[in-house]
């Protein structure tokens, strides 16, 4: 049971009123998104391509397969003191039920980031809902959505504060008169997202999206009475792709743009997939991607397919700035997925 499959099965014309509409509601969400200036940084991946429910809510459910299992880890700049240490676990699914004109899909998203003496943390649970519609044989507009909850907090065991300095010298032992309201807040989150898939064949996609997280601006201050602090609104612009360009051969193209306030991430890969055996019941393929963040850093990766299991590493070589204190040692990330 894949999508093309189904696109297949779901042929029909669509109505000149509903192409409208569908215009409209695309037109609205770029302009909420252009409105909004927001500060602050969520959490990304080099292979983002991988971590497709982290770029989209939209993305739930578009793959070929009945169920999808994925996992993510990044270990960002090793070389410093205290690295920054982020992993994803999420499952998506399609909704198999005869539901003309189109189809659901569902999933559910575990992220858990940490960085800092502090350890301050972010613990995501989102679950994840699309519904798709054909619009021709051979493509497909989703709309999706993440309802989440999320806990951040803090520790102060491994922070020092001033007063713990006699003037002479550090006492760790030294009473600490600082005082927050709380150590950890939960923060309700809303996002919503688009996709438009174009599926010629299983061997030539494009996912072309736009999404819009933290559309609720939720609160997350540590101070009860600053209602200033908001977690910040992220917009992603997503583009898929992977095409067969000879016997054997796909070429595959990604790219995501993300912006978050005075944040700004573009990020662009390419790169070849071989197939080594694509019998019945085998599937076995090795690609090579070059991936670009602007401005930041290079991440070369390799995915290697062994039949119903993909597995993702990259490593990013630094190219900003930052590279005198890294030593251009960005930091390895992984990827596990399961159809």
């Amino acid at each position: 049971f894949n999508l093309f499959s189904l696109l297949k099965i779901h042929k029909y014309k669509m109505k000149i009123k509903f192409q409208k509409t569908i215009s409209r509601l695309i037109l609205l969400l770029t302009l909420l998104c252009v409105k909004f200036y927001v500060f602050g940084q969520d959490l990304h991946y080099s292979q983002f391509y991988n971590a497709h429910v982290n770029i989209n809510p939209a993305l739930t459910g578009i793959f070929n397969g009945d169920i999808r299992l994925a996992t993510n880890f990044r270990n960002q700049w090793p070389s410093v003191p205290v690295p920054y240490n982020t992993t994803t676990a999420a499952v998506d699914f399609k909704i198999n039920r005869p539901c003309k004109p189109g189809f659901w899909g569902a999933g559910l998203v575990l992220n858990y980031d940490k960085a800092g003496d502090s350890q301050l943390n972010l613990a995501t649970l989102g679950f994840n809902g699309s519904y798709s519609i054909p619009l021709k044989e051979k493509s497909v507009i989703t709309f999706g959505g993440q309802l989440a909850l999320s806990r951040r907090a803090f520790s102060l065991d491994d922070l020092a504060f001033d007063e713990q300095w006699d003037g002479s010298q550090y006492i760790a032992s030294s009473a600490v008169t600082d005082a927050f309201d709380r150590k950890s807040v939960l923060i309700p989150d809303v996002s919503l997202g688009i996709n438009y898939r174009i599926q010629k064949s299983p061997l030539h996609k494009w996912d072309i999206g736009l999404a819009l997280f933290h559309i609720n601006r939720p609160q997350s201050p540590f101070y009860t009475d600053d209602k200033s602090v908001k977690l910040p609104m992220r917009l992603a612009l997503n583009v898929l792709s992977s095409n067969r360009i000879s016997s054997g051969w796909d070429l595959m193209i990604n790219g995501l743009a993300q912006f978050q306030g005075a944040f700004r991430e573009v990020i662009i890969g390419a790169g070849p997939k071989f197939t080594i055996n694509q019998k019945a019941g085998k599937n076995h393929s090795i690609g090579l991607l070059l991936n670009y963040r602007l401005q930041d850093a290079l991440a070369p990766a390799l995915q290697i397919q062994i039949n119903d299991l993909q597995v993702g590493l990259s490593y990013d070589i630094n190219t900003s700035p930052f590279n005198v204190t890294t030593g251009r040692k960005g930091g390895p990330e992984l990827s596990l997925l399961y159809f």
